[in-house]
């Protein structure tokens, strides 16, 4: 069966998303960079930007040097993460198989529903329109018989829309597009290609042989040949449901105190201890995520030797990875504490362990779950969380 692979875009999203909430920023150069120094990286450039020579990757003293009107914007995390949840509960009314490809990139496989929800063209005409409605962002549309055609359609498009490849013409369809736009390629390798080969379209890459690809390429080369002939047997992946238990903190100021940072990573291993408990898990691995107030992020993770469910014992993990994950002088305003490959938690003592010492942890443990679940989790909380 032939099969009806979408993929829904929302071209240069964090632009999108404030060009949503201010409308007076249509039509102007924008750039989003993770701070305001002059070596900060450009996340994501609107169109207007772009022709001006400006790319995502560049710094901003280059990038103001290319267009001297670029108006710079800071990351929103709060306002991309409600944006995506909406875009995933407008596609899950679609299909349940759905594999996010990015922030405000989704692939849907529409195999086998025209029955239901009538022809693919149709839901994609829905699905477009409701992004407008309910999000006010432009969205563009790719149809075909894989994900990597999909995308290229979607990619094609220079303004809100629907490109529909029609079944076994994939190859067809990509032959006439330049190198750059197979995914996978970049610009570098696009340029040793035409430099080094003189391929300039997809169709010349796909006349060529593996062989003839890999002095080039290396081990991508089998990869590039499979794409430029509009081959893509990969499966559109729905998200994997995995036991995880996340405990998230927003600060009401961004801050770089330690005091208030550690009580309030303290109060996300109380929570995760209390949630870890009350499953009968313990957790075998933790990750920290940092959310610095520029928009950049930094993450750690630690593997447990033995699965951890009491609240100082994650305390005192959470602290390792809060000294190793905290590098930079940036005040932070987000902190989440992820509680992984949960098991259920050992009940063998150390050998060199005073025998009363687990018990003393655990009955004290246990006094204070009951306190908490009669009068509030914060009815009672160790004294550096407070």
């Amino acid at each position: 069966m032939a099969r009806d692979i979408l993929h829904l875009a929302v071209p240069d999203f964090a632009v999108a998303l404030a060009r949503a909430v201010d409308p007076a920023l249509r039509d102007r150069p924008l750039a989003v960079a993770a701070g305001l120094s002059q070596g900060s990286l450009l996340r994501c450039v609107s169109v207007e930007a772009r022709r001006d020579g400006v790319t995502p990757g560049m710094n901003i003293h280059l990038a103001h040097k290319c267009c001297p009107a670029l108006q710079l914007l800071t990351p929103q995390p709060e306002l991309t993460s409600k944006a995506v949840k909406v875009l995933r509960e407008l596609v899950c009314h679609c299909s349940p198989l759905w594999e996010s490809n990015g922030d405000g990139r989704l692939f849907l496989d529409l195999t086998g529903s025209r029955r239901l929800l009538g022809s693919p063209l149709d839901v994609a005409a829905r699905l477009e329109r409701q992004v407008a409605d309910r999000l006010q962002l432009p969205a563009t549309c790719g149809l075909a018989g894989n994900k990597l055609v999909a995308r290229m359609a979607a990619g094609y498009l220079d303004r809100p829309g629907i490109c529909d490849v029609l079944r076994g013409s994939e190859r067809n369809f990509i032959a006439p597009l330049t190198v750059a736009a197979l995914p996978g390629i970049g610009s570098l390798r696009a340029e040793r290609l035409l430099q080094d080969l003189n391929l300039r379209r997809v169709e010349q890459v796909a006349a060529l042989s593996v062989a003839q690809l890999e002095p080039i390429c290396g081990p991508f080369a089998a990869l590039l040949q499979q794409r430029s002939r509009g081959i893509d047997p990969d499966p559109v992946r729905p998200p994997q449901r995995t036991a995880t238990v996340i405990e998230e903190a927003l600060l009401e100021r961004a801050s770089n105190e330690e005091t208030t940072i550690r009580a309030a990573l303290g109060r996300l291993a109380e929570a995760c201890g209390l949630r870890l408990r009350s499953l009968g898990r313990g957790a075998g691995r933790l990750r920290l995520t940092l959310g610095y107030a520029d928009g950049c992020s930094a993450e750690r993770r630690l593997t447990l030797a033995t699965p951890r469910h009491l609240d100082l014992e994650l305390m005192t993990v959470a602290d390792a990875l809060l000294q190793r994950a905290w590098q930079r002088r940036i005040r932070l305003r987000l902190l989440r504490l992820s509680c992984e490959q949960l098991v259920a938690p050992s009940r063998q003592l150390s050998l060199f362990a005073t025998p009363q010492t687990g018990r003393i942890s655990d009955t004290l443990q246990s006094t204070f779950d009951e306190l908490r679940h009669r009068f509030g989790s914060r009815a009672v909380s160790w004294g550096r969380n407070l």
